[in-house]
């Protein structure tokens, strides 16, 4: 079991930045739609213009978290696919035998928004990013968590994904969105969360919804427990007094 606090959650999707949002949706009372791009207004012009809305999405919801920060506080990234669109068009230079950009690859990386994060913000703390398949946001969690036992007094996750380029989009396993949340973990300080994984009964049906989309659903409702199910394992969140 393990038993975390989370000091604050940042969110943002489109038709969706506020908790009053998030709740709402998690209601069924607002919709999340749109081809909304947040404005990640933390980032220099220059550079928010070369970055897709996976970008944008990370950028954003840390920003928020970021005058919370500790100047020692651990950041863990995560992100399922990363940026496929990104990775598309790379893909596609290479087919037809043209160069490719450098700066197009060098935003492709998997962790190219927590090391944009940590330049712009001048933070110097311990940072990785984490892809795990369809349970990388726990993952994620589980790797903050560490971070929290070995002493850190709070811990930045932050997760984003977006929908996969159309090129990818026949392989898609599960009801996702273009998303990003931001939390900060603690020891001490927030609301209660404890989480625990169990191996997969053969009996059990994988959930259909993305992770994080399924975490923010119950992050946002009253209810008292999340139990998703991945490839591997299922995963419980439950709220603590």
């Amino acid at each position: 079991m393990m038993n975390v606090r989370i000091s604050r959650c940042v969110a943002w999707a489109p038709n969706l930045s506020t908790d009053a949002d998030w709740q709402a949706w998690s209601r069924g009372e607002r919709a999340l739609q749109g081809d909304d791009t947040p404005r990640a207004q933390r980032v220099p012009a220059m550079l928010r213009r070369r970055l897709t809305r996976w970008g944008r999405l990370a950028l954003e919801v840390a920003g928020e978290l970021t005058e919370s920060l500790a100047a020692d506080t651990p950041i863990i990234f995560s992100s399922r696919h990363g940026d496929t669109h990104r990775t598309e068009t790379l893909l596609t230079d290479l087919a037809n035998c043209e160069p490719l950009s450098p700066t197009a690859f060098s935003l492709s990386v998997h962790n190219a928004p927590l090391g944009l994060y940590t330049i712009v913000e001048k933070i110097t703390s311990p940072s990785l990013a984490v892809a795990a398949g369809r349970e990388t946001f726990a993952h994620a969690w589980l790797e903050a968590y560490t971070w929290l036992q070995q002493g850190a007094s709070q811990v930045l996750l932050v997760h984003a994904d977006e929908l996969l380029a159309d090129f990818f989009r026949p392989d898609t396993d599960e009801q996702d969105a273009p998303l990003a949340l931001a939390l900060l973990l603690t020891a001490d300080e927030g609301s209660a969360v404890s989480l625990r994984f169990d191996a997969l009964d053969q009996r059990t049906l994988s959930d259909t919804q993305a992770q994080p989309l399924a975490f923010l659903q119950w992050w946002y409702s009253e209810a008292p427990a999340l139990r998703w199910c991945g490839d591997r394992l299922c995963w419980q969140w439950q709220r603590s007094q």
